[in-house]
């Protein structure tokens, strides 16, 4: 066994002794223009320093790696050693990136080279300049902080940065950045493209500029903000500090004038749209309202719409909310979105009043309201009706002659019947009250009937759907799962509060169950019973999710059910 040990690690040794030692340098791109990114690799499979000299007029950028990995090819493994740096060409020309150097067994190991063609951009990176650089004066070198606006109203995005301002080139620098005096929203705005300098002509003069530290700045309050000032120090044989003056922003508060009682804050341009899922539901039927709002401005400072229900309806469950926006440099843009899952509890016609939404536009400096149509739920008997209470508006309000000629005919059948006698007239008012009677006692019969028909769910079977609900396999595109989640939770109230679940609102069901469970049991149900109607209701629907809530399902059930055990 040790012979075949010894055999084996003299094979692998061979192996690794026998691999030939090189070095690669690659190149990102090698079509590009003056002040373009670019990044250069260089790999080798020898340890040891690599003596490499980057090409005239290249300025390296801040990204730089230097380190070892491991690559399996074929079952293989392979040390690689890496070194990467980015920058950018501030002259337009021909370049020959390599030869790259290493040291390998007393041998010098040469890399390839790459060819890389610059051309000219009008707007370039700054050149490289050599000598020893005087930073004195503030007009050599200064920072300043850029406002998109002096003057706001509340609410209303401001996109703040940091920006340096120098006539030589510099790589090597310190920030510490301003800070903002006054209550506000505040979040950064992060750039995908690492940080360069780059070449601008103010007043005919060259500089070099910087710009970082990017902000939207949302003012909460009316008033005076202060941008306190950043400071910057480069390193250029020396260190250089320079700092930014100080920076103020007038605030104005939301007119007050015409401004209507539907109003919560928003403040930019914006798109409203309402939609209700079905006009036609049937008793216990949940249909969805949706509310959407689109555009830019304070986008994060959105409400959830007030919405009054008739009678006939009630909110099933709390609103699922769905954002789909993002921070840009002129605010939140993208839509949001508000689903109302709404229950049918009576069976009869029904309207939905307009939902009304505003907003304030600071371009325009008016409010802008919104009102949604009139939603009829069933407004079949409701048409029906309406054109019967049409026939009779019209007959009271319309041609009196009308009128008149049915007053004469009821008046001729009145003459006619004084000759009937009263013994019918009795017979007919007692059969029609004993009538009324039987109909009223067959009603309550069948009433009760009706509630001991009820089926309360024994363990056995609230056991029985667990089972099978745990069997059912989770599909990203199916809410089958959630829906018998929602069957079972539904099914074991029945069993606590004794009668049919489907007869009770959910707030009228907490309060039920408050004489069988303690309070942290009725909030498990309320958030799962909540995190079934988010994601049915919502647009997204995720395997993961899902799985969580089957486990917080089995875990919830376990527990309540030993309780009742």
């Amino acid at each position: 066994m040790r012979k075949f040990i010894f055999l084996i690690s003299i094979i692998l040794s061979c192996v690794v002794c026998g691999q030939n030692p090189s070095i690669t340098i690659e190149v990102s791109d090698t079509d590009v223009e003056v002040g373009q990114n670019v990044t250069i690799s260089i790999t080798s499979n020898t340890g040891g320093n690599i003596d490499f000299q980057f090409p005239k007029n290249f300025q390296k950028g801040y990204a730089q790696m230097e380190g070892m990995s491991q690559e399996y090819s074929n079952g293989k493994s392979t040390t690689v050693y890496y070194k990467t740096q980015n920058g950018y060409f501030t002259e337009k020309g021909s370049y020959v990136i390599g030869p790259a150097l290493i040291k390998s067994g007393g041998k010098v190991i040469k890399s390839n080279r790459v060819k890389v063609t610059v051309n000219k951009n009008k707007k370039s990176s700054p050149k490289k300049k050599n000598g020893n650089f005087n930073l004195k004066t503030i007009k050599t070198f200064y920072g300043e902080i850029n406002s998109s606006k002096g003057e706001v109203y509340e609410g209303e995005p401001i996109c703040l940065n940091a920006k340096i301002y120098s006539t030589v080139p510099f790589s090597k620098y310190g920030y510490t950045p301003y800070s903002l005096e006054g209550k506000c929203d505040n979040f950064e705005l992060t750039s995908k493209t690492p940080l360069s300098l780059v070449q601008e002509n103010i007043g005919g003069q060259e500089y070099y500029t910087l710009e970082l530290d990017k902000h939207i700045i949302f003012p909460i309050k009316s008033g005076i903000y202060k941008v306190n000032p950043f400071k910057m120090d480069i390193v250029e044989n020396r260190v250089y500090t320079a700092y930014s003056d100080a920076k103020t922003i007038q605030v104005r508060g939301l007119p007050k004038k015409n401004r209507p009682p539907s109003f919560r804050g928003l403040v930019g341009d914006f798109n409203y749209q309402v939609e209700l899922s079905n006009k036609e539901a049937a008793l216990n039927e949940v249909i969805t309202l949706q509310v959407s709002i689109d555009g830019i401005g304070n986008l994060h400072h959105a409400s959830i719409p007030d919405l009054i229900l008739p009678e006939e309806l009630e909110l099933y469950a709390d609103p699922v909310e769905d954002n789909n926006y993002e921070i840009t440099k002129n605010g939140f843009e993208g839509k949001l979105t508000f689903t109302y899952p709404i229950k049918v509890v009576k069976e009869s016609p029904s309207s939905i009043v307009p939902i009304e939404l505003s907003y304030f536009n600071p371009s325009t400096k008016e409010y802008v309201v919104y009102f949604s149509k009139t939603f009829n739920i069933n407004s079949d008997t409701d048409v029906v009706n309406e054109m019967n209470t049409n026939e009779e508006n019209v007959i009271s309000k319309g041609d009196h002659s009308n009128t008149d000629v049915k007053k004469n005919q009821f008046v001729e059948k009145g003459k006619e019947s004084e000759g009937v006698s009263p013994v019918l007239l009795y017979t007919l008012g007692f059969g029609t009250l004993g009538a009324l009677l039987f109909l009223f006692l067959w009603k309550r019969k069948t009433s009760k009937e009706r509630d001991v028909n009820i089926h309360i769910p024994t363990i056995k079977e609230l056991k029985t759907m667990i089972q099978e609900i745990d069997e059912l396999p989770i599909s990203g595109q199916s809410d089958l799962v959630l829906i018998k989640i929602e069957e079972c939770l539904s099914k074991l109230c029945s069993f606590y509060i004794g009668t049919d679940r489907i007869h009770v609102s959910r707030n009228e069901l907490y309060v039920l169950l408050l004489e069988h469970l303690n309070q942290e049991n009725i909030q498990g149900l309320k958030d799962l019973f909540n995190r079934i109607d988010i994601h049915r209701y919502s647009k997204e629907m995720s395997e993961l999710t899902q799985n969580d809530i089957k486990m917080d399902f089995k875990t919830l059930m376990s527990e309540l059910l030993y309780k009742s055990s």
